[in-house]
């Protein structure tokens, strides 16, 4: 289903939802978060677009060549955020329900961690929106800041149980957090399920804590 869709993030280049905004319910809400829990990270300090990190990743979806699960929990994700209500609220932003999660991934922030400067679409350029779910607020530092040519920088800090949708092709970074952890998932929604049209770069792990 195709529609025009309400926010058009060619100009409205980041948006927020609040919890009541967002179709989730509380059960759906803490499922997503036993998930966070109980999975694997590995420490990122060099993305796959030659971007630094300083970062907690464990993966669910990748798509260095096509978009495949990455493991057993992965369909329990999928069943959450890609459910029949939940493309009905992505399709506010992408002006269709006919979506691929082609990248999806819990991105855990400790003290001194960060994500650096990069644009989503130098990993893939289909994708279209990032949707990150957060799980937590109770940290400092941690700010999702957007820089676009022209415009002054912008930052964001949603507390947990809300929603951050940032179109791929902005430039984003996360600044460092001071103190605390900041627990996000983030979802990369593409309106393609074909093959990745770039050969992304591996990442780079952590050695010494991997």
């Amino acid at each position: 289903m195709s529609a025009q869709p309400r926010y058009d993030i060619e100009q409205q280049e980041t948006l927020m939802f609040e919890e009541d905004e967002i179709p989730l319910t509380s059960e759906e809400w803490q499922r997503l978060a036993e998930i966070l829990a109980e999975s694997e990270y590995d420490h990122i300090i060099g993305g796959d677009a030659n971007e630094s990190h300083s970062v907690w990743v464990s993966r669910y979806f990748n798509d260095i060549d096509m978009p495949q699960a990455l493991n057993v929990l992965s369909g329990d994700i999928e069943a959450i955020v890609m459910s029949p209500k939940m493309l009905s609220f992505y399709r506010q932003f992408t002006g269709t329900e006919k979506l691929c999660l082609r990248r999806c991934q819990a991105n855990r922030l400790e003290t001194g961690d960060f994500i650096g400067n990069h644009k989503d679409q130098d990993s893939s350029p289909d994708y279209f929106a990032t949707v990150v779910f957060h799980f937590s607020e109770n940290y400092g530092g941690g700010y999702f800041q957007t820089s676009s040519p022209g415009f002054q920088p912008q930052r964001y800090k949603p507390r947990a149980h809300m929603a951050l949708v940032n179109n791929c092709s902005i430039e984003h970074q996360v600044t460092a957090v001071d103190d605390g952890v900041r627990l996000t998932l983030a979802c990369f929604l593409s309106t393609s399920f074909a093959a990745n049209q770039n050969t992304p770069a591996a990442f780079k792990l952590n050695k010494a804590v991997s």
